[in-house]
């Protein structure tokens, strides 16, 4: 179960693994999708914008959303019999590391299905000197890897709030993975329509589809978006809400609506092809970039990041996941090895140092008392199905 920075929704997957670690395989039993109710949507905001509240609203904003996870997932389980783990990311309200907070009451759902919840799982990475992001990169080498020895390297590419990128090499190992961010995406997209469209994002960028770009405003924004890839990829460092590009739009602020959409696509395309060629290196030719999240929806942006990158971009739905599906499913390959005992971040993408890369594991009985202190009744890291 996955949230992202775009704050718009929870994206659920029920999710078939067989195997064991690294060697896992996932097949997609079925998905689905909640809009936030817009009380939850509007906190869940003000909560990301650091904006002072009591604990208590807090406390409550945390049980509330923990009850909207619960409710999806309960809805899934119905298709499939009992689920052996449920693994929920949280929303990310604050990312500075090494502080960082996926805020999740994970207590009801592992109330309401009587099973495992995994959460919270950037904070080992943190703790071990790592940005805890990005941490997809794992579960995109064992689900999303070429086999076939093609000397290219396979680009997955999450157009959300703000843009990460996780470079495959052909037939390589693990050790040879790359991930990094590349810019505010969706963050800015999406910050632009709700200013000059009264609306919450520009719906496959019809908007933006009408406009021109005007050139002294697009080279303001490909500056500041160009920097702050930079400083991702120099500093090894990742995006969060203190990137936020929302002070920026000021200066689309003369342009008609259509016009400052198309230039801020056209620079948020620009910026992520740049800082994708400068991640794969000139001795790693990318064959193509596979895209997923919301921003996959956008065919400008699509369209531009293809035009700029000079390489096919296609969608995630040709390897057999559906792009708005990844994250989530993402989510539970990730908790699925570290029951395994396998690392969940990689240190040459977070730069961490070492230590244990698990999330939290809430064991499936919980009473009036608290949690029962022994582990899940389904022996989930030893078993050879999910």
């Amino acid at each position: 179960m996955m949230t992202g920075t775009s704050l718009d929704g929870l994206d659920a997957s029920l999710v078939e693994l067989r195997g064991r670690g690294l060697t896992i395989a996932a097949r997609l039993v079925a998905e689905a999708s909640r809009r936030f109710p817009p009380s939850l949507a509007a906190d869940l905001r003000s909560a990301a914008a650091g904006e002072p509240r009591p604990a208590a609203w807090f406390a409550s904003l945390a049980r509330r959303f923990g009850e909207l996870h619960a409710d999806v997932a309960e809805a899934l389980a119905k298709r499939a019999g009992p689920i052996d783990l449920v693994v929920a990311h949280g929303q990310t309200v604050a990312h500075a590391p090494p502080d960082s907070w996926q805020l999740l009451n994970p207590f009801p759902i592992a109330a309401r299905l009587g099973t495992a919840v995994a959460w919270d799982l950037r904070q080992a990475d943190l703790s071990a000197g790592g940005e805890g992001a990005p941490i997809t990169p794992l579960s995109d080498w064992i689900l999303f890897r070429d086999r076939s020895r093609q000397p290219a390297t396979r680009i997955i590419l999450n157009l959300g709030g703000f843009a990460n990128a996780t470079l495959l090499p052909a037939a390589g190992t693990l050790d040879a993975v790359r991930g990094f961010d590349c810019c505010a995406c969706n963050q800015l997209l999406d910050a632009l329509a709700r200013r000059r469209l009264r609306r919450p994002f520009d719906r496959d960028g019809r908007t933006a589809s009408r406009g021109r770009v005007e050139v002294r405003t697009l080279e303001v924004l490909r500056r500041r978006l160009a920097a702050q890839g930079r400083r991702a990829a120099g500093g090894g460092r990742s995006l969060g809400h203190r990137d936020s590009p929302e002070s920026w739009l000021g200066v689309l602020d003369p342009l008609r609506p259509a016009d400052a959409l198309a230039t801020a696509v056209e620079a948020v395309a620009d910026a992520i092809a740049s800082a994708i060629t400068r991640g794969a290196g000139r001795s790693s030719r990318p064959a193509s970039i596979l895209v997923a999240g919301g921003g996959a929806r956008h065919r400008g942006l699509v369209a531009a990041i293809a035009r700029h990158a000079g390489c096919p971009v296609l969608t995630l739905d040709r390897l057999g996941i559906p792009g708005e599906a990844r994250e989530a499913v993402a989510m539970a390959v990730l908790g699925a090895v570290a029951l395994d005992g396998v690392d969940l971040t990689l240190p040459q993408v977070t730069r961490r140092r070492g230590g244990r890369m698990a999330g939290g594991i809430l064991p499936a009985a919980i009473g009036v008392s608290g949690i029962a202190p022994h582990a899940p009744a389904r022996p989930l890291a030893h078993s050879s199905s999910r």
